[in-house]
């Protein structure tokens, strides 16, 4: 703290490891069983938090602000490495496991890797020279032996930055968010985009088709290729980075001497998630298709659309 508490900073490090967890681990068929469990592997986290802070009054006026910012590390240090069957004395290994996923995209956890590592089964075929295959005037899609990594859904870090202001009894306040790095993937997009009802598609119409190699490929044939939840979702992969106005608020705290200084009533109009001021991605990066699994988080999957919020709040003190 500093200049007598009116400055304070504060900083945080910590990591923790997360051992002996379950993994299941595929059997040959001469054992009689598919598969068993295991306890092994280890997930490490670790990041920093920082929060500065600022306050003062000046005669009936005072301000408060508060920016934080924090980012966490993940990796997947170990899965199973040369695990010993005290019943039989095999040796198994596990180097790689697959998680949830939507059709042509698909999370995998692998040693080095994160528990975000997002990755797509699909690519464009291409001749030996590199250029794109085209067959029938229309490109080629191929299904990889090895999955393509394009990216982690985990964030690179988080920032926050709150302002309250008081005069006289009236209170203003707000609140920007932001997320930096990290990626999404939109089916949805691809599902519009393979039925020809996105912008996308009306602008490829209207340029006469889609630029492949040296030329163009007519832009139904294309998308109808590419799009879709087993298409080319490499092309549907977008950067998570977001900035909104989180939260804005405006109230008024009634005289007490109006209620005898028995009674201390505050009244005040709060708003949420009113600006998205900066967003790459065709949807809110934040929101998830789904909530029964961490392996939907940032796959956008016909969601609904974020929505703002605007409410009354009474606040009474005794």
């Amino acid at each position: 703290r500093f200049f007598d508490g009116r400055l304070n900073l504060d900083a945080t490090w910590y990591r923790s490891d997360t051992k002996n967890q379950t993994i299941e681990v595929p059997l040959s068929a001469t054992s009689g069983y598919t598969k068993m469990y295991c306890q092994s592997g280890n997930v490490r986290n670790w990041g920093m938090e920082f929060a500065l802070g600022f306050n003062n009054t000046w005669g009936d006026f005072s301000w408060s602000s508060n920016l934080t910012y924090s980012f966490n590390k993940n990796k997947v240090t170990e899965l199973l490495n040369d695990y010993v069957d005290p019943d039989t004395g095999e040796h198994y290994s596990v180097n790689l496991i697959e998680k949830g996923g939507i059709d042509a995209c698909q999370y995998l956890l692998t040693e080095g890797g994160t528990m975000g590592d997002l990755y797509v089964k699909t690519a464009l075929k291409r001749d030996q020279n590199g250029n794109v295959l085209i067959e029938n005037n229309n490109v080629v899609l191929e299904t990889l032996k090895t999955p393509k990594k394009v990216g982690s859904v985990l964030p690179n870090g988080n920032l926050g930055f709150r302002n309250d202001f008081t005069y006289k009894g009236i209170n203003l306040g707000f609140m920007l968010s932001a997320r930096f790095g990290g990626i999404v993937l939109s089916q949805t997009q691809a599902y519009m985009d393979k039925f020809g009802v996105s912008e996308t598609t009306a602008i490829a119409r209207d340029n006469g088709g889609v630029p492949v190699n040296n030329g163009l490929v007519d832009a139904e044939a294309y998308y109808t290729t590419v799009g879709g939840s087993n298409g080319l979702l490499e092309d549907y992969v977008y950067d998570a980075t977001n900035v909104r106005l989180q939260e804005l608020s405006l109230g008024y705290t009634l005289p007490a001497k109006w209620f005898n200084d028995v009674v201390k009533i505050n009244l005040s109009v709060v708003g949420r998630n009113l600006w998205m001021i900066y967003c790459k991605a065709p949807f809110d990066p934040e929101l998830s298709a789904s909530t029964s699994s961490n392996y939907y988080m940032n796959v956008d999957y016909f969601m609904q659309p974020s929505l703002r919020n605007v409410g009354f709040n009474v606040k009474v003190q005794f």
